[in-house]
């Protein structure tokens, strides 16, 4: 199944059956081969003591944060100071020591000194969104091993109220879209970075992607055709919670399809859907999209620009 569950021959395959899923696969194998300092994730309460036996077969450090237990936006309260805040992460965030279900955040990591250097994620508490200070928040890239210009153009446009980071990359993106700096798949199996490029031909992004896939190749390479393959499909993007993966192809601004997938996890987000899998084709003039079945014309859509979270759409094909 097209980004479906990934379960490796052999590297690093008790990580999956461990989780129940193959998110961040990519994020670990990298972790393991030391080629990434840090990274975090989310592991479900009755797994946490099975995957640190297993973070240590890897001989990596482990630190427990919190409990997460997620929750959409549309669903959290109107008296929840803060909620209009709320971007990529949404959950309420309760202690360890609470047995809520949910799941625990850690940090994983070769060096223990790492490990506190380990940022929050803004959480619900109560009735009150709590935000990591500001200063953790412009540290924490470089201790999750991000490369400088990354960070700083991230510093600069990752403001919901006036930027789209992901259109701000596309344009400045000066040569050929690589997709080893293709972001937009890292929230499932198949990615080879984490953090979001300054442009998608981000030479320090491809220098250090490239010693990742090499690595990996190694050890387990059907695993990378696959990565490979799904990163250079084109995509149609709208900001950071909403974005479509075709299986087709991009020319002049307009792809032909087969298929369509919506790739973010919040589905409520998925309001093109249904009408591109109806059509085979679309172009983008603009803020406008026209769909066609079978070269005609099936439906045009008008894209809002919206005060928060603006969407400035864009295609996109990867090389």
């Amino acid at each position: 199944m097209f980004l479906g569950k990934y379960i490796p021959k052999n590297f690093c395959r008790d990580y999956v059956e461990i989780k129940g899923n193959s998110l961040q696969l990519g994020m670990f194998m990298a972790t393991v081969l030391g080629l990434k300092p840090l990274m975090d994730d989310w592991i479900p309460v009755n797994k946490l003591n099975e995957f640190k036996k297993l973070c240590r077969r890897y001989k990596l450090k482990v630190r427990e944060d919190i409990i997460f237990v997620n929750i959409s936006k549309e669903n959290v309260p109107d008296n929840v100071l803060g909620k209009e805040n709320l971007t990529t992460t949404c959950a309420y965030g309760f202690p360890l020591s609470s047995n809520k279900e949910g799941l625990v955040h850690v940090f994983i990591s070769k060096d223990k000194a790492l490990l506190k250097r380990g940022m929050w994620y803004p959480v619900i508490v109560k009735k009150r969104v709590i935000f990591p200070p500001r200063i953790d928040h412009l540290k924490y890239g470089y201790v999750l091993g991000y490369p400088e210009c990354c960070i700083k153009f991230f510093r600069k446009y990752n403001d919901w109220r006036k930027y789209s980071y992901l259109y701000e990359a596309y344009i400045n993106t000066k040569s050929l879209p690589s997709f080893l700096c293709n972001p937009f798949l890292k929230d499932t199996a198949f990615s080879y970075i984490y953090h979001m490029p300054c442009s998608y031909s981000c030479k320090e992004t491809i220098k250090l992607a490239s010693k990742i896939r090499k690595e990996i190749k190694k050890r387990e390479p059907e695993y990378v055709r696959l990565t490979d393959t799904y990163l250079k499909m084109p995509f149609l993007v709208f900001y950071e919670k909403k974005y479509y993966c075709f299986e087709g192809e991009l020319k002049d601004n307009e792809v032909r399809y087969k298929n369509v997938f919506f790739i973010p996890s919040d589905i409520n987000k998925d309001i093109y859907g249904e009408d591109f899998k109806k059509a085979d084709a679309l172009k983008l003039i603009g803020r406008r999209i026209i769909l066609f079945k079978k070269n005609r014309i099936f439906k045009t859509i008008e894209v809002e620009l919206n005060n928060f979270a603006p969407e400035f759409p864009f295609l996109i094909k990867f090389h």
